[in-house]
Formats: C-alpha cells, structure tokens, sequence
C-alpha cells in the first residue's frame, strides 16, 4: 500500500517539534546552571570580601585586648587598683567592648537560596564560621553587661572588679583568636573553590596574615 503524501510531511514535522523542545528544554537548563553558577560565585566573593573584613577588625582589636589582659593580670597580682577613677584610667570601659563583625553574606545567602549551589565543605566551613560568630558575639555582649555591673563597685570592691574585666577579657582573647582561625579555614576554602572555577578573587582581600598567638 501506498503512504499517504502528508505523512512524511506529518513525521517531518513531529520531529522538527519534538527537535525544537529538546532544544529549549536544554537552553532552560542551561541558562538555570549559569544562573546558579553565577548565584554561587557572587556569594562566595561576598563571603571572602565580608570574612576578609571581619578577620581585619579583629587583627585590629586583639593586640590591644592581648596588652590590657597582661596589663590586668599584673594589677591583679599588685593589688594596685583600689577606686573606680584608677579602674577606669587603667582598663577604658570603651576599649573593652567587642569588634563589629558584619554577617550580611551570610543572610543574603540563606535569602537567595544561594548555598544550596555550594558544595558541602564550603557550607560546612561557612555555618561553623558564622555560628562561633554569633555565639561570640552573645557572650562578649552578656560578658560586657556583667563587667559594667562589676566596675561600679563598692569601696574595698576593686579587687572582685579587677577579678571580673580579667575573666572577660580572658574569655574575649580565646574567642577572637578561636573566631580568627575559623575565619582564615573559611577564606581557605572559599579562595581554593573560586580559584577552580577560575574566578579572580576580591581585590581587597590579602592571605597569609600573621596569626596572633592566644593568650595564657
């Protein structure tokens, strides 16, 4: 039997259609992995750019914390503090509050949905980092309240005051240098990641600072 004329034109057609869906499928795929790619690559230079920043406040502070925490601990051992002037001349209530440390990578991250396109490590890297930086910022928060407490002392309190800016500070100094170390993990990760997929990385980041050493 003989096919009809139109069938072949039919078949023709069908394929052309099935052709031409296959293709935009694929092109919608596509342009949804370059958007995710490019999603990932802005978070993650947003994480290096922020986590470079806070890493530098902190390089700021800690020395300063480091020389009032020995500072401190030859008062203690002198006795040489005994009224809220010589407390305040000698410890700067000022000098003793925590480094603003920025966290707005992080939440534009978990709003744009971004981390879901980062492998494992850089999120585990990054969710570590950011949860010691919340917790040190409540401690050193609720440490700060207690030490304003402790510093308007009664006569004959000077020494319990001294005591009290000791252990925060104490505390303040292994926590900026716990948090710093993370900060560097992180950066670490997130610069060997850009670096594979052949991304420059943020001009106004530098590597390989100088650790402080933690205090005894």
């Amino acid at each position: 039997m003989r096919k009809p004329a139109w069938l072949a034109e039919v078949i023709v057609q069908s394929i052309a259609v099935t052709v031409s869906i296959l293709l935009a499928l694929w092109i919608d795929q596509w342009k949804q992995r370059r958007a995710a790619r490019d999603l990932a690559i802005e978070s993650m230079s947003n994480f290096v750019t922020e986590i470079h920043r806070n890493k530098a406040r902190l390089d700021d502070v800690l020395p300063y914390h480091q020389g009032l925490l020995q500072m401190l601990t030859q008062e203690q051992t002198a006795h040489s503090i005994r009224t809220q002037a010589q407390f305040q001349s000698a410890i700067g209530i000022d000098g003793l509050r925590p480094p603003s440390l920025s966290e707005t990578a992080w939440q534009t991250a978990v709003t744009t949905g971004a981390l879901t396109h980062l492998d494992y490590e850089t999120v585990s890297a990054l969710s570590l980092t950011y949860t010691l930086q919340d917790r040190f910022r409540e401690d050193s928060r609720s440490g700060f309240q207690t030490l304003l407490q402790a510093s308007d002392f009664a006569p004959g309190g000077a020494d319990m005051a001294v005591h009290s800016a000791d252990n925060y500070l104490r505390e303040v100094v292994n926590s900026e240098n716990d948090l710093r170390a993370n900060y560097a993990v992180a950066e670490q990760v997130l610069n060997s990641e850009l670096k594979e997929m052949h991304v420059p990385l943020p001009p106004d980041t530098v590597r390989g600072a100088p650790q402080p050493q933690s205090a005894n």
